[in-house]
Parts: C-alpha cells; structure tokens; sequence
C-alpha cells in the first residue's frame, strides 16, 4: 500500500511539471496572441553605437604597392613631397615622371585605354579640368575645409594650391623706375628679346598666364579680341623657355632682365632689398588658378591613389611645402606664411569654364601668333 502511494506521488509531480513547461514562460508563444500585447516584446532592441570609423582605417605600413604619379611641379617640392610620403607609407614606392602639364594631359590621354598613371599632381586646374574626362572623381576628407570654387563639382579634380602669377625682375639689368607694373608694360619695344616665358602648349601655368591677359583686357562675348592685341603686340618681346623653370631660373641668372612666372617658384629666391631680383604683383590684376591633383581614369592601383591625394591634401604635407617651398595651402585652417594675403594685390576674374572649354583653341591661335 505504501509503494502505491509513492508511485502515485511521483506520478503527480511529473504532471505537475510538464503542465508548468506548457504554460508559457521560457516556452514558445502561444501563436494565437498578438507578440504586440507583450510591451517587453514589442519594445525595439536598444541601438549600440556606430563604430568609429577609425578603428577601421588601416596602419600606414599595412598599405603596399606602388605607385605612379606625373608631375610638372619643380623637382624640390616633388621630391621632397614624394619622399614625405614613401618615409609615411615605407611599403609604397612611388614611381614619378616629371614633365611639363600639357606634355602629361597628352600622354594620359593617350594611355586612355591602358593607364600607366594613377596621379596627375600638379598643373593649373583650369589645365585639367579641359581633360577631365579622362580622371575619375574622388572627394577628399578635407572637402569641408576647401573653397567651393577651388575644386570640380564633380570632384575630378581637387586644387591643392592657389598659384598668383607674377613678374619676376632682376634689379641688377632693370632700373627701379623701368620694372613694369602690369602686364600692358610687357608690351613695351624696349623689351624685345628679354622676357622669358613659358611655352603654353607644354606648360599649364604659362597656359594659365596666357588667359590671364586675355582675360584683364578682353571680353568673352568676342573671345578677348583686345586681349589677344595685346599679346600679340608683346610677342617680339617674349623668349619661350623650354620649360616653366627657365622663366625664373634665367632671370636669376641673369641671361633675361625679366620673367613672367609662378608666385611660388619666384619666392624662392632672395627677393630682399639685399638681393637682386624683385617680385612684382601685376597691377591691372593677376589670377590665382590653383594647382590641381586628381586620379587618373581606370589607374592602376586606385587604393593607393586614394592616399597620395589625401597626404597631398594634408594639414602635414600643405605645412611643409608652405615652409619649405614657399607653396600656399588649399585649406581653410592653415594660415601660409611669408606670403602675401589675396586680398594684398590685384586679382582678376578668371574665366574657367571658358579656359577649359576652349583650351586646344587657345594653344592653337597661340602658336599662329607666334609664327607670325
């Protein structure tokens, strides 16, 4: 009798349990309820924090490769920009080739349909954007810090230095009271054969110094027609220089009394009342066109070409070719120092749309008037 009681207690406690697991709790819910009425199930998971974006970024000597950049910038500051960089990425090696701007549009263009490039860092931006078909956009991490007007809407090209154009004078063959003062003066007889200037269908700046006359004394609606009087009454004046360096690097040495070039090649040079070369700042107005730097369509090696624009665009690279080169930075938060302020000197309003659309145009009328 004892033993049938026992069994029927265990037999009770069994029920008892499987009824509890039926009932609910940690079981599955009962599909007839609406999971709604349960405010804890209904209420949304809580959200965890985006992850910083930064633990994501790669170490600089995670990044390897190599790298092909063209440039017409002056040896120093490539040089030294490009090992700033390789000394940042120890792993990437960059490959330069170094020619005037409108010698490498030719050839990127060229290679359209195999790319030898993955940089183009330098030239005048109204240069590029004429070929900007032939780069692929890219927007920097610093965009918020750069003039709208300084870069491609579409962001195929990015400028990485605004670049006044200026006369350069050697004080030691021109008297103080004959240093032209506006681009009209360079039209003067008594400078025949003595200004030396870069041919602007190799070099974007002398490209650039071409519309910047054209456009201080002509109008668009006739294409600069007083404009290109007066270039053409300046070209027995004009000695064309194998290269952008030669308009600075030829008045120093004294073979020309005069150049017309690069605010940031002639800073260079000791232009102090104890030197022998003087800079002067157009007065009728100069223009400011910046260097660009933009990605080559289809490059090779896209990730990396990703970086160099970024290091070219850095607080730390813009600092030191400001320093070291006399180079005015793009962004907003650096202040250059040992140049002039914008608002100090006479600018001009360039006509960039009109310089890209109608650059071969330009350099084809050029070279007639040269000519003759």
């Amino acid at each position: 009798m004892k033993m049938k009681k026992w069994i029927a207690l265990v037999l009770a406690c069994v029920m008892a349990l499987s009824l509890m697991a039926c009932g609910g709790g940690a079981g599955e819910p009962d599909p007839t309820k609406d999971p709604t009425d349960n405010p804890e199930q209904s209420a949304p998971a809580e959200s965890t924090p985006a992850e910083d974006p930064g633990t994501d970024e790669k170490n600089p000597e995670d990044y390897s490769g190599e790298l092909t950049v063209y440039s017409p910038h002056d040896s120093d500051p490539l040089n030294a920009g490009v090992k700033m960089f390789e000394d940042k990425y120890p792993n990437v090696k960059v490959n330069v080739v170094p020619d005037g701007t409108g010698n490498l549009l030719n050839r990127i263009k060229a290679e359209a349909e195999a790319p030898m490039a993955d940089v183009l860092w330098g030239g005048g931006a109204d240069s590029l954007a004429a070929y900007k078909e032939y780069f692929q956009p890219y927007k920097p991490s610093c965009i918020d810090l750069l003039d709208s007007s300084l870069y491609d809407p579409e962001y195929l090209w990015i400028g990485e230095s605004p670049l006044p154009m200026v006369f350069l004078v050697n004080t030691d063959m021109v008297d103080e009271a004959d240093i032209p003062q506006t681009w009209k003066d360079l039209a003067d007889p008594k400078w025949e054969g003595k200004i030396a200037f870069a041919d602007p269908a190799s070099s974007g700046s002398a490209f650039t110094q071409l519309c910047t006359i054209l456009m201080d004394y002509g109008k668009a609606d006739d294409d600069y027609a007083e404009g290109w009087e007066l270039v053409q009454s300046m070209i027995k004046n004009l000695v064309i220089q194998s290269g952008s360096s030669g308009a600075h690097k030829n008045v120093d040495s004294g073979e020309y009394p005069i150049g017309i070039t690069l605010e940031k090649a002639a800073v260079q040079y000791d232009t102090s009342d104890a030197g022998h070369l003087k800079i002067v700042y157009p007065t009728d107005g100069t223009s400011a066109v910046p260097d660009g730097v933009a990605i080559v369509k289809g490059c090779p090696n896209q990730e990396l070409a990703e970086l160099f624009v970024e290091f070219v665009l850095s607080a730390e690279c813009q600092t030191a070719q400001n320093k070291d080169f006399g180079r005015r930075p793009i962004r907003s938060d650096i202040t250059p120092e040992g140049l002039l302020g914008l608002d100090e000197f006479a600018t001009m309003t360039y006509n960039f749309d009109y310089a890209a659309a109608n650059k071969a145009d330009i350099v084809e009328k050029w070279q007639d008037a040269l000519v003759g």
